[in-house]
């Protein structure tokens, strides 16, 4: 079926008169309203409210060839909207005429692309002619125009709930599919390492999102985006676990002080702290409480000559330094029933590192999308840039030591770069991130 010829432009003060009638329609003046549409017909049958108007009114009284014949040049006529041609499509429709109504409904949509009525009818009506692929895509563009449920009225919110219905059918189709595809390769290679595509499809389908770096500082471009990295990359890891006996015995010496020294690891102010905000219920607490050994690069004697073996050990490891910045060293205590935000670190230069001391269960930190448990004795390195938090959900405190160290993919001459500039930072910024005077 062609698409109706187009009419010529009615006389605007026709249009004004056609415009006033749907006025009168909208207040329910219909014999106001049709004796004037009468006038506008008759005067230009280009004029299109004139002939939309006729065309659904032939339409509720069942005289179907009438509504056709005056939808048709609605259509064809001025202005040219998407709602007549939604208008034909619900009266080809009605005559059976399906692929025909579907044509309408497109053109409908090529003349306004966000008429979501008109995206609905035609996933609808593709469903309906088993071209379930094309309407999941109508349903999907119709879904993202959509508000939430809840705020929509009842016979638009079961079309939404349709549309929802028909997406996730055919996401589950499609994971069904991969699953067995998948299934079928990895039969004949059990042993294949399969965890980051696994997180590649769970983010495909929605299950996961991506998760980037995000410094507040510094991002070293081109180092891989590592969550966790491991434990294999560096070559003093086995001499910082063993270790562990004597740091938590000095760790819980410094616990059993009255005075334990332990301060508020967040500290901040403004909007970040207000009432309400996710960070008030640690701000100025020691709910997150820090002992410190080495704090932006400057060593703090007092806690470094209790704690002799953490000291040491620190002192043999390849911490980042940089004036004013660098090494930052500390025991991180986290109360019973305490969450840490999630949060992104400085720069992606240096790795953060855990070595677990104190660790009941229901404790854990997550990096991205991997989540780990701390186990005694076993260090976790991160990637703090990538979106990360940390909970206790235990009724005892959970104790790690933290440190930083170089990023491995760095090269030692970008190391002496990156240094440099963060010094130099430092030096025209020499704002401290955690006050020791408390």
């Amino acid at each position: 079926m062609s698409d109706p010829l187009p009419l010529p432009a009615p006389d605007p003060a026709v249009l004004a008169q056609a415009e006033q009638a749907e006025r009168l329609a909208r207040a329910g003046q219909i014999a106001a309203a049709t004796q004037l549409f009468e006038q506008v017909r008759a005067a230009a049958p280009g004029a299109a409210r004139a002939q939309a108007y006729f065309a659904m009114r032939a339409f509720e009284a069942g005289d179907l060839a009438r509504a056709l014949a005056a939808i048709e040049l609605a259509v064809a006529g001025w202005p040219r909207l998407a709602l007549f041609e939604a208008q034909r499509a619900s009266v080809l429709l009605a005559l059976e005429r399906k692929e025909a109504a579907l044509a309408a409904l497109f053109g409908a949509l090529q003349r306004d692309p966000d008429f979501v009525p008109a995206r609905l009818d035609a996933a609808a009506l593709l469903e309906e002619l088993g071209r379930d692929r094309e309407a999941v895509e109508h349903y999907r563009a119709a879904l993202a125009k959509l508000p939430a449920a809840e705020a929509l009225p009842p016979p638009l919110r079961e079309r939404r709930e349709r549309a929802e219905r028909a997406v996730q059918r055919e996401q589950v189709e499609l994971e069904q599919l991969v699953a067995r595809r998948l299934a079928e390769v990895r039969g004949a290679d059990p042993d294949r390492a399969a965890e980051r595509f696994d997180e590649c499809v769970d983010i495909f389908f929605g299950r996961k999102k991506p998760q980037l770096p995000k410094p507040g500082l510094m991002h070293f471009p081109k180092l891989a985006p590592l969550t966790f990295f491991p434990r294999e990359m560096f070559d003093w890891a086995e001499r910082a676990e063993a270790a562990t006996d004597a740091i938590r015995a000095e760790v819980r010496a410094v616990l059993a002080e009255s005075d334990a020294g332990f301060i508020p690891y967040v500290q901040k102010s403004g909007a970040e702290a207000a009432p309400g905000s996710v960070w008030e219920p640690l701000n100025r607490k020691t709910r997150w409480g820090a002992y410190f050994l080495y704090n932006q690069g400057e060593r703090v004697a007092k806690h470094c000559a209790a704690c002799p073996a953490t000291a040491a050990l620190l002192d043999s490891l390849p911490l980042v330094r940089i004036a004013g910045r660098g090494p930052t060293a500390f025991f991180s205590r986290l109360l019973p029933r305490t969450r840490i935000p999630a949060h992104h670190g400085a720069t992606n230069t240096r790795v953060i590192v855990h070595l677990p001391l104190i660790v009941p269960a229901g404790c854990a930190l997550r990096v991205g999308n991997d989540t780990r448990a701390w186990q005694p004795g076993q260090i976790l390195a991160f990637d703090d840039t990538i979106e990360h938090e940390a909970w206790n959900e235990s009724d005892e405190e959970r104790v790690v030591l933290i440190f930083d160290v170089w990023n491995p993919f760095l090269t030692p001459a970008e190391r002496t770069d990156v240094a440099t500039m963060t010094a130099a930072l430092a030096e025209f910024y020499p704002g401290r991130q955690h006050d020791t005077d408390f």
